[in-house]
């Protein structure tokens, strides 16, 4: 919420100035001018949180031990669960591979998100 705050403390006052003038109502004005321009805010948000809930463990571990039938496992835990508890080191190296792909292709998205924006920017 901070850097929602933060980023919408930053968008240029006179954007909603002109929208007004142009007669927009509240909608309009949040769906043209305050939503293209928390743009990069979304993008950052998005992928932090969905990198957070990869990286998942103590929570789960001591809360609920993955769930009844494994539904709050996640993919980190499972790694856990057979790779030190269930001692199946080719499951759990399995399992790692697979977080570290589902992360680069979060950070090759991340990459090709900003750095559309950036060769926006230098033109």
């Amino acid at each position: 919420m901070i850097i929602y705050l933060g980023s919408l403390q930053s968008i240029p006052s006179y954007l909603y100035e002109a929208a007004n003038i142009d007669g927009a109502t509240p909608f309009q004005t949040f769906w043209n001018v305050t939503w293209p321009s928390l743009k990069e805010t979304n993008t950052l948000v998005l992928i932090i949180t969905t990198i957070q809930a990869l990286k998942l463990f103590t929570q789960v571990n001591i809360m609920t031990k993955g769930g009844p039938n494994g539904a709050t496992n996640t993919l980190v835990h499972y790694i856990y669960q057979n790779g030190f508890a269930g001692q199946k080191i080719g499951y759990a190296s399995a399992a790692s591979v697979i977080l570290f792909l589902l992360i680069l292709v979060i950070f090759l998205v991340q990459n090709k998100l900003l750095r559309g924006k950036e060769e926006k920017s230098r033109d």
